[in-house]
């Protein structure tokens, strides 16, 4: 049994739906659209002038687009329990990929004894919508800890290719070697043929997903294992690509190719929707799980420009990330905002929006509600957004950090070096100027806001030698 006595009150429902769906006496549907390893910019609707994106483009146009939109960490396991969870990787402890890296030897920390899956006594997303009638299904990466902690066992109905690992040996069936710890769990051993994309495979999944459950509320959470290594797509898709001048650091052809994919993806899934009439009774939601990739590969996987580095790293490029929400009669389609907002957001968001009373709930997240920048407002109840990364990452090029962002101040603590570093975001979104030697009340002020926010999640720290 798992414990939802903390989020009891979520399952308490209200007179009525939120506003603005067309099947008054139908809860909305849900479809959950995450991409692993896309930056920011990774799309034209998101600024990049290489890659080609049409579809969501499309998407943008009816969705509400978040300009400061956040990954609760710079790398993946975290985000996603955060997601699920609506809680902070840090209070929940589970604060690196899974399985992480130890620390160099050379190192002046140790790694804290950290947790490696998500709990089953944490209360999922996937639960609490189950619990209120939707039908569940998770297509794709989990990468959430071993078999006794996979979807089936997280409130979803369905999982299909969702397993411990965090990327595919290969993108194309059978998606590896035999025996490959790599292998995409239930799609590698059977129902595949050569030549098939592992991105168009969970696409057809998800359709077969949706045209079974069409005539209930449905919850799809889609995590394509793209756009993540190894790099690899169709070829005409790169050869397209390829044609393409560079721009901003963008030019990997074969990255485009598998961004392309994507795109592709969430075009099928929309019209899907619409062919079924199931399009203005859908919110849907796209984003990624951290920054871009910048360190891997030549050429080059993408840029995050004008961001700073990129996935794993304390900068924007590490943590921003792309985001759209469709609500149908909610979110002005082609609008943007750019009020910060954060993994755990969605959560209590989704509560919020399919009608489910979560006010009394409230403390036991760390995310807010944003329906209030869905429906134009401006302002959140919320002044701070925290990062906390007890660990090294990338061969040791990424040592242990925290980061608290108020405003439009950020400030970044690094342990190794014990130093900490200042930028106003709004002045210079490129972080290139610190600031902390000439604004010492602002650092101190930050400092200690980041120092109360670790005490109150009980935040394990590095462990020094």
């Amino acid at each position: 049994m798992r414990l939802f006595l903390s989020l009891l009150p979520l399952l308490c429902w209200c007179l009525s739906l939120a506003p603005g769906f067309s099947a008054p006496d139908r809860k909305p549907n849900i479809v959950f659209i995450l991409i692993d390893d896309m930056g920011a910019t990774d799309g034209g609707c998101f600024g990049s002038k290489f890659y080609d994106t049409p579809e969501l483009n499309s998407l943008a146009s009816q969705s509400m687009r978040f300009t400061s939109a956040y990954a609760s960490c710079a790398v993946c396991s975290p985000t996603r329990a955060a997601i699920q969870t609506g809680k902070a990787p840090a209070r929940l402890h589970l604060t690196d990929w899974i399985s992480g890296e130890g620390a160099p030897k050379t190192s002046k920390f140790k790694l804290p004894d950290w947790q490696k899956n998500l709990p089953l006594a944490e209360t999922t997303l996937a639960e609490v919508l189950k619990k209120a009638g939707y039908a569940t299904g998770h297509i794709g990466k989990w990468h959430l800890g071993g078999e006794e902690f996979f979807p089936q066992k997280q409130g979803f109905d369905l999982n299909i290719a969702g397993g411990h690992t965090g990327h595919p040996a290969s993108f194309f069936w059978p998606y590896g070697p035999e025996k490959n710890s790599h292998r995409v769990p239930g799609l590698s051993e059977a129902g595949g043929k050569d030549g098939e994309y592992l991105t168009d495979r969970l696409t057809d999944e998800a359709l077969h997903f949706i045209d079974s459950n069409k005539e209930k509320p449905f919850y799809l959470n889609l995590a394509h294992y793209a756009v993540h290594t190894p790099i690899e797509a169709k070829q005409a898709m790169i050869d397209e690509a390829a044609k393409r001048p560079a721009s901003n650091g963008q030019g990997n052809a074969t990255y485009a190719a598998m961004l392309k994919s994507v795109d592709e993806s969430v075009g099928r899934i929309l019209r899907k929707l619409d062919e079924l009439k199931l399009g203005k009774d859908t919110i849907i939601i796209f984003t990624s799980d951290n920054g871009g990739v910048v360190h891997a590969g030549t050429p080059v996987v993408t840029s995050n420009f004008p961001l700073r580095k990129g996935k794993g790293h304390a900068y924007e490029g590490g943590l921003r990330v792309p985001l759209l929400i469709k609500v149908p009669g909610v979110a002005k389609p082609g609008s943007t905002c750019d009020v910060p907002v954060i993994s755990t957001d969605f959560f209590p968001t989704l509560v919020e929006l399919i009608g489910l009373n979560g006010k009394d709930a409230a403390t036991a997240l760390d995310g807010v509600s944003i329906c209030p920048l869905l429906r134009g407002e401006t302002k959140l109840p919320r002044t701070d957004l925290f990062w906390h990364y007890p660990h090294y990452w990338n061969g040791g090029k990424v040592n242990p950090y925290s980061v608290v962002r108020s405003g439009d101040w950020k400030l970044i603590r690094f342990y190794e070096t014990g130093k900490e570093e200042l930028y106003d975001l709004k002045a210079d979104p490129s972080e290139q100027h610190d600031l902390s030697e000439s604004n010492p009340e602002n650092r101190a002020g930050l400092a200690k806001r980041l120092d109360a926010w670790l005490a109150g999640v009980g935040a394990q720290m590095p462990v020094p030698r």
